[in-house]
């Protein structure tokens, strides 16, 4: 045959179908690697935007290191006045990662706690007080642990079992029209850092 004859169909078709075979063995290898550890990873379902998490877990908020403990009915001194109110208050440990002094009411952490209602509506605690160092404070200093106390006014009459607590994550960042950097927190209800359920404990 001279060199420059065309090639007969069946000389090329062995190699032809030992190609597709060697393609078709190294698309399945890589599949039945992949999905092993896809489904570790935790499948191929989106992650959820409200994670369930659990009491005593420290939370990463981004501004804050948050270890929710627990929930209960209290009753409290009003902020103007001697008169007495019921509150239900979540206690939490709360750590400041940033590098500056953060509020613990309005502008600062409480901007990122919420309390879900009967009628599926989150809402700010009326007030977050917090303990550290055994005094009194309104603040959380970089590095120092505050025990807080979120509170959210109650009805006399009301006593829920449960109590479902959202946390917002914080992000640093500049503004749509700000170009200045700072901490903002995430407002939107769907997507929360952490959901918890917690059982509420009465006097």
């Amino acid at each position: 045959m001279q060199s420059y004859a065309p090639v007969p169909p069946e000389a090329g078709r062995g190699r032809g179908g030992r190609w597709r075979w060697v393609v078709l063995v190294g698309v399945v290898g890589v599949v039945g690697v992949l999905v092993p550890v896809v489904w570790r990873a935790g499948g191929f379902e989106a992650v959820p935007k409200q994670p369930a998490e659990s009491a005593g877990k420290a939370l990463d908020l981004g501004l804050f290191r948050v270890t929710v403990r627990d929930a209960r009915v209290g009753v409290e001194t009003e902020s103007f006045g001697s008169k007495k109110q019921r509150f239900l208050i979540v206690r939490m440990r709360v750590v400041n990662e940033g590098k500056e002094t953060e509020s613990l009411s309005q502008g600062g952490l409480a901007d990122g706690v919420v309390a879900l209602t009967k009628a599926g509506k989150w809402v700010k605690p009326e007030r977050v007080e917090g303990v550290a160092g055994g005094a009194e404070t309104s603040v959380v200093q970089p590095g120092l642990p505050v025990e807080a106390s979120a509170m959210w006014e109650m009805g006399p009459a009301d006593s829920p079992k449960k109590l479902t607590v959202g946390l917002r994550k914080w992000t640093y960042d500049h503004g749509f029209t700000d170009s200045t950097f700072a901490w903002r927190v995430g407002l939107e209800d769907d997507v929360l850092a952490g959901r918890l359920t917690l059982p509420v404990v009465s006097p």
